[in-house]
């Protein structure tokens, strides 16, 4: 009869209990290094897919506001006659002067108050746009802008902002080119009223086409400023050609 105790009943010697101990701390270690990063990743996901869900929801929202806006008649709270954007393309295809005629039937806009008399520097003193070019921009307004700013300029409060009389339309020419090529997101106070909607990029738009169609603006609707050169629009796109997602207002300093 064998005297040798079975191999199973053993006791393990202090080095292979160390040797245990050490494999389950490195596991242990292991483990919570990978689950602290996948919790960051997670977190860092997470933030990411909140973000995009918000832009979605403004998109939609903006969507559905402008839908409406654009395809019931009604009227504004300023008394003027909103035009759905079928009516529009359907005037506008009938009579290409019928941007003119509408201004004209809605009057003059108020004129702005008059600065105080002071020398003013040659850069600063308004020059009137040839009769061609407002043609030209008239004829872009027509079949670009007309729909969400109406033909009298006044916007369709909330969702989409005024041109008229509107100091971001008349100032610094740089931020309404930037507006067309990329587009513009987030909220902005206009005349008293906050928008918080999103102008997509015009897309189809020439650098004339752009310089033609602001310079109409920045000369109508009781706007008066000077004329945008195609040169201007040019080295804006160059400058910004590399931007492939639209301005907010907070990056650009609107409020």
């Amino acid at each position: 009869m064998s005297d040798h105790s079975s191999s199973g009943n053993r006791p393990l010697i202090p080095g292979q209990i160390a040797a245990w101990l050490g494999v389950v701390s490195l596991v242990a270690a292991g483990l919570i290094v990978t689950g602290y990063s996948y919790l960051a990743l997670r977190q860092g996901t997470s933030e990411d897919a909140l973000r995009r869900q918000a832009q979605k929801d403004l998109r939609a929202e903006n969507a559905k506001k402008a839908q409406a806006l654009l395809t019931e008649p009604a009227r504004n709270a300023d008394g003027s006659f909103r035009i759905p954007l079928k009516d529009a393309v359907a005037l506008v295809a009938k009579d290409p002067k019928v941007v003119a005629k509408l201004q004209a039937a809605a009057g003059p806009a108020p004129a702005p108050a008059a600065a105080p008399a002071a020398p003013a520097a040659a850069s600063n003193v308004f020059v009137k746009a040839s009769d061609e070019q407002m043609k030209r921009g008239a004829a872009v307004y027509a079949r670009t802008c007309i729909a969400c700013h109406q033909p009298t300029g006044l916007g369709l409060p909330p969702v989409f902002p005024p041109l008229a009389n509107a100091p971001i339309v008349a100032g610094n020419p740089e931020l309404p080119v930037k507006f067309i090529l990329q587009g513009l997101m987030g909220p902005i106070t206009v005349n008293g009223m906050t928008y918080n909607s999103m102008m997509p990029p015009v897309a189809g738009v020439s650098d004339a086409d752009i310089a033609d169609v602001l310079t109409y603006v920045r000369q109508s609707f009781g706007n008066q400023a000077n004329a945008v050169t195609a040169d201007q629009v040019k080295a804006i796109r160059a400058a910004t050609a590399g931007r492939t997602t639209m301005w907010t207002t907070a990056e650009l300093g609107l409020k």
